[in-house]
């Protein structure tokens, strides 16, 4: 029995530390149930073993601590980097979407642009063509001002001739074809139509874009746009005097652009600062 018992105590370490292989564990466990000593023996290095054992797994707890922290550190500050890349992402496609609607709105303004110079034209050749058909006598050509009519017929609803003699305010509209509020056609010397020449009363149109009119020293043209060609007149006079400039147009994408670039910014800084912490925790 006392060899047995040499053999257990020389064993009782390994057995501690789980290192006997399993027909020494089941010898050791068997004797150990029938020797009180040994039992003892086991019991009192186990206690040592443990009380030898905690400050050392304390030491190393203490030692991960700051490891510990710095791999919370490490972490969070990875979440925050996949949000700007993520943010990053989201940012480019919005600014190219709105830089794609920007040269669309920008196309269709360039196409109203093209529209309103051709209505700015067409007023200028009714006036020129008007006036041609003008001479120092009394008498006006309706042939020729019938003529020029037809020509716009499908934008004109009348074209009218007053004498400058008979308008107070004449000398506001020398400066070219203006639009204004109608002057009242009974004071006309004549008013042609699609029909030749207008005698019975006008009732004129009130709105004052729909009105065109210009002076020279003795006559007065004045014309109004037919009701179906109001919307194309009424583009043009926006486009003219409330056109959007092309800071305007791009500014939302521009805005945009100046967020995304930040992002990316900060995306890539915050990378840099990680990235020797992530060498240390390698």
């Amino acid at each position: 029995m006392k060899n047995e018992c040499y053999i257990v105590r020389d064993l009782l370490p390994s057995y501690i530390d789980q290192l006997c292989s399993e027909e020494s564990a089941r010898f050791i466990e068997q004797h150990i149930a029938n020797c009180e000593k040994c039992s003892q023996l086991l019991h009192q290095m186990s206690v040592e073993f443990d009380t030898q054992e905690q400050p050392d797994i304390s030491a190393r707890l203490e030692q991960k601590k700051p490891f510990q922290k710095i791999a919370h550190f490490f972490n969070a500050q990875n979440k925050f980097a996949k949000f700007l890349h993520i943010s990053f992402w989201i940012a480019l496609i919005v600014t190219l979407g709105s830089f794609i609607y920007s040269l669309n709105v920008l196309s269709d303004f360039n196409e109203k642009q093209k529209e309103a110079q051709v209505v700015e034209q067409q007023k200028q050749d009714i006036m020129s063509k008007a006036f041609a058909t003008l001479t120092t006598q009394a008498n006006i050509d309706e042939t020729a001002l019938q003529v020029v009519f037809d020509e716009y017929s499908a934008q004109l609803q009348h074209l009218a001739v007053f004498s400058t003699k008979n308008i107070d305010d004449a000398a506001r509209l020398q400066n070219g074809p203006t639009n204004t509020f109608p002057i009242d056609y009974s004071q006309a010397a004549i008013v042609i139509g699609e029909n030749g020449k207008i005698t019975e009363p006008i009732i004129p149109n009130d709105y004052d874009i729909g009105t065109v009119a210009m002076a020279n020293d003795q006559w007065i043209v004045q014309y109004e746009y037919k009701q179906s060609y109001l919307k194309k007149v009424e583009n043009a006079h926006q486009v003219k005097y409330y056109a959007p400039s092309n800071w305007t147009i791009f500014q939302l994408p521009f805005v945009f652009t100046i967020i995304t670039l930040f992002i990316l910014g900060a995306y890539l800084f915050q990378k840099r600062i990680t990235k020797p912490v992530e060498n240390i925790l390698e």
